[in-house]
């Protein structure tokens, strides 16, 4: 059976014309699938940065490791500095993972927790800084911290002179820090004053 001399004239326009829907529809799929693939790749990255649990850096080199640990640790003091200690914290902990020596991110990971009112961390955290460096003087000054919030004046006392004499040198902190509020109203606290001011 012939088919008719229209329909011939036709079939050469039929087969571009499916040829660009076949083409289309094809492009169009792969265009769906693709982001897909993007955002698949985006999370494991973003899950090889930041969760530091399953991460697999490399700790044979030290420089990267400390690096990351600055970072870190400057990251949680803009969020101290804004007054978001969850933020902090978080960022305080990934600096010390990279740095279990890192000594200014123990002091201020304690901060951030008595920030939140947490003392059982912060003290906690203040104690494994005391097992590396038991005479840094921020240690104690924030024990004297811990110690005045918790209202137990003779040990914030006595953590205040151990800061002091291990050369705590913050002046302003010693004067308006309202951590130390309840230490301040101790007659002891002029002596440590005077102590200060003779040291530095």
């Amino acid at each position: 059976m012939k088919s008719p001399k229209k329909y011939t004239k036709l079939m050469p326009i039929l087969l571009i014309i499916g040829s660009t829907i076949f083409l289309t529809a094809d492009q169009i799929e792969y265009n769906l699938k693709q982001p897909q693939k993007i955002n698949s790749r985006m999370v494991q990255h973003e899950e090889f940065i930041h969760d530091h649990d399953k991460e697999e850096i490399d700790h044979k080199n030290p420089e990267a490791q400390k690096r990351m640990g600055i970072y870190h640790y400057n990251e949680g003091n803009k969020f101290l500095k804004q007054n978001k200690p969850e933020e902090a914290i978080r960022n305080y902990k990934m600096a010390l993972h990279h740095n279990k020596f890192f000594e200014e991110a123990y002091i201020n990971l304690s901060t951030a927790y008595l920030r939140k009112k947490n003392f059982i961390l912060s003290a906690k955290i203040l104690d494994t800084l005391e097992s590396i460096n038991p005479k840094h003087p921020l240690l104690h000054y924030n024990y004297a911290c811990y110690y005045s919030l918790l209202g137990n004046i003779p040990e914030g006392i006595k953590s205040l002179s151990l800061a002091i004499s291990y050369g705590f040198k913050n002046y302003q902190s010693l004067e308006i820090d309202p951590d130390i509020d309840k230490l301040r109203k101790s007659p002891q606290f002029q002596k440590l004053r005077s102590l200060f001011l003779a040291k530095n």
